[in-house]
């Protein structure tokens, strides 16, 4: 660790146990002072030296022999230093005896004025935010090097602009909040390369790990997949996006967070094994209820903040793939309270969503649920047609017997419509519903009433909407296709076929046939 002398303004390097030290916090600005022009004695000729002699003569003044200036004390035309440096920097200002932090465009010494303290552009840079974090003591100056509070004199101020805790101001530990809040700190602060809005934050998550500038945002990336390889806080998962486009379970940017101030861990942990990262994606075992079309609710392990049955859900949708998701937007929401009734509905699934898998394509709009294409008898629900009785339809959706469509609303899972219809040559049960994996299944022939438990009343039509006919053993009348291949029978006395269409809206066509 290089320092300079606060009497001297000479560098001098130290390899173990520093001596106490003042640390400098600003913005960069043009003609800063770098290593060789320190080295080559002609630092004092840069704009960037001002700042320098201050720091160093603010720190002797305060009993200080040494300073440390993050634009002269690291040689970056070294990679293996950079590295070093940067995966340094937040125990480097952690462990300086005090900060000063330099708003070379604030003016006045009033904190509170208009166009001032609160609105300096250094509470919009990416570095400043450990810079402010991290140390045990900040002490702010103006343009005129006037000294004009301390972090604990202003964090009123400052915890109104920046959103962060008011612990956190008063020296806690950033283990103890939340990574989705920790992000939120970051989410409106900017930097002048894409990978430093993540290298900037590897101390406030304790990280370490190779820069590589040229990644540009997959350094942000890195960043979430070595949070999630030492924490179990879900919250990770909690950033909203407004993109349409099947995206992964790691956010593209802090910016992504901005919205996670109050969310925090859930007091009940649902998820009993930790995520990981593999070659096939992140994988995490999470509680799961069927939501929309090959789309599920996912309960996530993290709540906003004092509020009660507020976990965080978030939208994953079923790939090609084996054990594939994505993570989608639904109708314009990206997350969504999976609500404490809907824990007796969910189902645990161990699965793998990809970060790059599909990224380039929007969600295919999709029917949730049945086109009744063909049938042997007319489905007729009107009465006084001819000699038949009037077919019996119950389903979500307002039936027409000229569309045919069966359609589950969002929210909501298993049986899409019941119907029951009489010809010259008897009646006839006919259901369709999806199972828990958006396998479609049919009954054709058997018993109306499903095999419900005492709740549900036997004879009722939630009796026949009830999805427990899907889960018969062994039934000549079940009929369960795939939801990639669909179903075919043609066998006597009927050919059944469940078959995806295509078009402006794909949907599941099903046709049946006498022999």
């Amino acid at each position: 660790m290089r320092l300079l002398n606060s009497k001297t303004l000479k560098l001098e390097e130290f390899f173990a146990d520093p001596p106490k030290y003042a640390i400098l916090s600003h913005r960069w600005l043009n003609d800063e002072v770098s290593l060789k022009d320190m080295q080559d004695g002609i630092a004092a000729k840069k704009a960037g030296y001002a700042k320098i002699k201050f720091c160093c003569d603010q720190a002797a003044k305060d009993g200080l022999l040494y300073a440390w200036v993050d634009t002269c004390c690291i040689d970056k035309t070294s990679s293996s230093e950079l590295t070093e440096a940067i995966n340094s920097m937040y125990r480097w200002y952690q462990d300086a005896a005090v900060c000063y932090a330099y708003l070379s465009d604030v003016e006045t010494s009033n904190a509170s004025g208009k166009g001032s303290f609160g609105e300096s552009a250094w509470f919009t840079r990416g570095w400043t935010l450990q810079e402010l974090i991290a140390p045990s003591s900040v002490e702010f100056y103006n343009s005129a090097w006037m000294k004009f509070g301390t972090r604990e004199s202003l964090k009123d101020i400052i915890s109104g602009v920046t959103n962060i805790d008011m612990a956190m101001l008063e020296g806690a530990d950033p283990e103890e909040f939340s990574v989705a809040k920790r992000m939120s700190w970051a989410s409106k602060r900017t930097t002048t390369r894409a990978e430093d809005r993540a290298y900037s934050l590897l101390g406030l998550f304790d990280i370490n790990m190779p820069m590589l500038y040229g990644e540009g945002d997959r350094a942000f990336i890195r960043l979430q997949e070595e949070i999630a390889k030492r924490s179990d806080d879900q919250s990770l998962f909690a950033w909203k996006s407004t993109t349409v486009n099947y995206r992964g379970l790691l956010a593209n940017s802090p910016a992504d967070f901005a919205d996670c101030y109050n969310i925090v861990p859930a007091r009940s942990k649902w998820s009993q094994n930790p995520c990981s990262v593999t070659g096939k994606g992140v994988s995490i075992e999470i509680a799961m209820v069927g939501w929309a079309m090959e789309t599920y609710l996912a309960a996530l392990d993290c709540e906003v903040e004092n509020v009660p049955n507020s976990r965080v859900g978030i939208f994953l949708q079923l790939l090609p793939e084996s054990g594939q998701y994505a993570r989608i937007l639904l109708d314009g929401a990206d997350t969504r309270t999976f609500e404490a009734h809907m824990a007796a509905e969910a189902k645990y699934r161990q699965v793998y969503v990809r970060q790059k898998a599909y990224r380039n394509r929007p969600p295919m709009d999709r029917l949730y649920g049945f086109w009744i294409r063909k049938l042997p008898t007319e489905i007729s629900t009107v009465s006084g047609q001819g000699d038949v009785e009037p077919s019996e339809v119950n389903c979500w959706n307002q039936w027409s017997d000229e569309d045919r469509i069966l359609e589950i609303p969002t929210g909501s899972s298993g049986t899409a419509g019941s119907i029951y219809y009489k010809s010259k040559s008897g009646s006839q049960v006919l259901k369709l519903g999806f199972d828990f994996d958006f396998n479609p299944i049919c009954q054709y022939g058997g018993h109306l009433y499903s095999p419900v438990k005492p709740h549900i009343p036997q004879y009722s039509v939630a009796a026949q909407m009830d999805p427990s006919w899907m889960m018969l053993p062994r039934s000549d009348y079940l009929h369960k296709g795939d939801r990639l291949r669909g179903y075919n029978l043609n066998e006597f006395p009927y050919r059944i076929s469940i078959t995806q269409t295509t078009g402006d809206r794909g949907m599941w066509a099903v046709d049946i046939l006498d022999w």
